[in-house]
């Protein structure tokens, strides 16, 4: 029997490296050889089984129907009919499809999934603009979140470009953040006064005008870039 020179620890005659911290056997008076039946395996083989997706993504909607029927039932016997439970049947079916949906899936595609979200919470919107019986949706919600869909897609497909630079797709961000939140104001003004007032928008539009500019100058300043790395040891 021979014992680990470095943490003492008791070793097998199978042992060539002590298991606890890797030491090599050493017992002159017993070499190592290898031993005909070896107390575990060369390898450790993987038992964790692949999870069924599919499988999953079915459990999880039967979870989400869960809170739907509880609610519809409640809202039936309460007001004689569904008014606030739809709110919360269109705020589940907008969770499906954006975290369950993708899951039936093998091959994620960002484009096309973030194009279906988009889809998928206009329609949930104009559903709530309907049961609350509102005239927003085309002037205002339908507008922000077809240019909030068209940000998002745009800057995924540009990051996950790795022939542009960070400093490209950096200065990308600040300017579409800019002309986003202009946006916003302005369909937010028109719906609100019928006119165009624009006030607080401007503190976000210049910051980020000058930040995706100073991005864009750094990128054609290699001599500049590369002192700024060194400065900050990067």
């Amino acid at each position: 029997m021979s014992y680990c020179v470095n943490c003492g620890v008791e070793l097998a005659d199978s042992e060539k490296y002590c298991p606890l911290c890797n030491v090599e056997v050493i017992n002159p008076k017993a070499p190592w050889e290898e031993p005909p039946v070896r107390p575990y395996p060369h390898h450790l083989e993987n038992l964790m089984k692949k999870v069924d997706r599919r499988y999953f993504a079915t459990l999880v909607a039967l979870f989400l129907l869960i809170p739907v029927f509880v609610t519809i039932l409640i809202d039936l016997f309460s007001s004689n009919g569904m008014t606030w439970s739809a709110y919360t049947a269109s705020a589940m079916a907008l969770i499906y499809v954006i975290i369950v949906f993708p899951l039936y899936f093998k091959k994620f595609n960002p484009v096309i999934f973030l194009s279906v979200d988009t889809v998928a919470l206009l329609v949930c919107l104009l559903f709530i603009e309907r049961i609350s019986r509102g005239s927003w949706f085309f002037t205002v919600a339908m507008p922000i979140t077809l240019a909030a869909g068209v940000f998002i897609i745009s800057s995924v497909v540009l990051f996950r470009k790795k022939t542009v630079s960070f400093l490209l797709k950096t200065a990308f961000v600040f300017a579409v953040t800019s002309i986003f939140i202009t946006l916003i104001e302005l369909v937010v003004s028109i719906h609100k006064h019928n006119t165009v007032i624009m006030k607080w928008s401007f503190y976000v539009f210049i910051p980020c005008v000058v930040l995706a500019a100073a991005s864009m100058i750094l990128e054609q300043r290699k001599n500049l870039k590369e002192e700024i790395k060194r400065r900050m040891f990067y």
